[in-house]
């Protein structure tokens, strides 16, 4: 799951793309926050910008949210100014904050290569050692904007499920009724190794017993208990749904249907 920092922090000037891909909830965003979070990072670069891009690219939206991560760390932006100024004046400001100095850019959720060529515009090469840090479900769009491997997101084994939960439930001690573990296994297994749909489970076995008929009635119900979280796992997935060929919806819907029938 871990990416090497070195990455983001190696001595080439020219402006390198690191790109994460992998499907929906599998934690790209995760892992993009805990690099951009390293004191390391922090150290290295003089800005550092956050932006969602998500299924609708809005530029001026883009252009507003790295003025306010650039308005956070210098002095030289008005915020109460931008309203006023238009889509081109808003790039000229972010290229004139940024010019001079070593940033960091992360690019969440990008789905499509026009999409990252109008971000390319906006966030040019300086030559001094700046990066851009993306995350997209579309291994396509990962490797047309890297020039090397993405970094690609993997489900996770139940060895590692079974670890998350437990860090999460339980704490870093792992201090947990040992009758619980065997039912826990069993619940990672039918969350089919994506991190989101473990912490949707985790987030409701906090709210319950930790007792092994508490946890027997959360594997059984296992399928109500993400559908009741819409705004968390479904919402998230449906993305992805919504982004399928008309050809493609119906074969997922199907899946789905056998789905709930196993679960």
């Amino acid at each position: 799951m871990g990416m090497d920092p070195t990455r983001l922090t190696g001595l080439s000037p020219d402006l390198e793309i690191v790109a994460i891909s992998g499907m929906g909830g599998i934690g790209k965003t995760t892992l993009a926050k805990k690099a951009y979070a390293q004191l390391t990072i922090r150290y290295h670069f003089d800005i550092l910008v956050w932006v969602t891009i998500s299924q609708e690219f809005r530029g001026r939206n883009v252009l507003l949210e790295a003025l306010h991560c650039i308005s956070k760390q210098t002095d030289s932006v008005n915020e109460k100014e931008y309203n006023e100024m238009d889509e081109s004046e808003l790039a000229v400001l972010v290229k004139k904050n940024l010019k001079g100095r070593r940033y960091l850019l992360v690019v969440d959720d990008i789905w499509s290569r026009d999409v990252w060529d109008s971000i390319r515009g906006i966030f040019p090469n300086y030559n001094n050692g700046s990066r851009i840090l993306l995350t997209t479900r579309k291994n396509e769009v990962a490797m047309y904007a890297n020039t090397c491997s993405p970094h690609e997101m993997n489900l996770l084994n139940l060895e590692n499920g079974w670890k998350l939960l437990c860090d999460k439930v339980f704490g870093p001690k792992h201090d947990h009724p040992p009758e619980l573990e065997e039912i826990g296994k069993e619940i990672v297994e039918k969350c089919q190794g994506l991190p989101l749909t473990i912490l949707v489970i985790v987030g409701h076995l906090s709210k319950v017993s930790r007792t092994l008929e508490g946890w027997k009635d959360v594997a059984r119900t296992l399928s109500e208990i993400i559908v009741s979280h819409p705004d968390k796992c479904l919402g998230v997935l449906g993305l992805s749904y919504h982004h399928l060929p008309n050809r493609l919806k119906p074969c997922f819907l199907s899946m789905s249907s056998l789905l709930r029938l196993v679960y």
